[in-house]
């Protein structure tokens, strides 16, 4: 399977719609995270360090700590829509 930028903003849509929770999110950003690590997974090199730092930052979203707000995850979709 290969993550792209569009997989990334379309599971950030479904959780600021509500159709996902914080815990759904972080474990789906895990999931691929570790799976482009491993090499189950891949990424076009060219998307390799946006969708990196954004699965970064989403795996912890369901620590309070670590919880982006809904203006921080905009600010994250509208930098993988940048080419």
């Amino acid at each position: 399977m290969i993550v792209r930028r569009e997989d990334v903003i379309r599971t950030i849509e479904e959780f600021l719609a509500g159709r996902s929770s914080a815990e759904t999110l972080a474990g789906w950003a895990f999931d691929r995270f570790y799976a482009i690590e491993q090499g189950t997974e891949q990424v076009d090199e060219a998307d390799a360090e946006a969708i990196g730092a954004a699965l970064d930052d989403l795996m912890f979203a369901d620590e309070e700590s670590f919880a982006l707000d809904d203006a921080d995850l905009r600010r994250l979709i509208a930098r993988l829509q940048q080419p």
